[in-house]
C-alpha cells in the first residue's frame, strides 16, 4: 500500500464520501474512487450496502368492459339503409 492510499485511510472517517475525501487532500475525486475501490477490494473499508431495489410500479387497473351493442338496434338500422337502396 503506498503513501497515497494510507493518507486516505487516515482520513477515511466512514461518514465522507469518496468525493469529499478527494476534496480534504486536495486530489482527482476520480483516483480517490479508484483507490476506495481497490482498498474496499482489500478488505480495508467497508462500503455502504446496497439499497433495497426499487418494487415495480403497480399494475394499471383494467380497462371496463364495453357494453354489448344493442343487437336489435344494429338490424333496424341495417335494414332501413338496405330499404332505401
Amino acid at each position: 500500500m503506498g503513501a497515497r492510499q494510507r493518507a486516505l485511510l487516515a482520513a477515511a472517517d466512514g461518514e465522507r464520501t469518496p468525493a469529499e475525501l478527494a476534496r480534504l487532500l486536495g486530489r482527482p475525486a476520480f483516483h480517490t474512487l479508484l483507490d476506495v475501490r481497490r482498498l474496499a477490494a482489500a478488505g480495508l473499508v467497508a462500503t455502504p450496502p446496497e439499497p433495497d431495489p426499487v418494487p415495480p410500479p403497480p399494475a394499471p387497473l383494467p380497462a371496463p368492459p364495453v357494453a354489448d351493442p344493442d343487437i336489435a338496434l344494429l338490424r333496424r338500422l341495417r335494414d332501413a339503409l338496405e330499404a332505401h337502396l
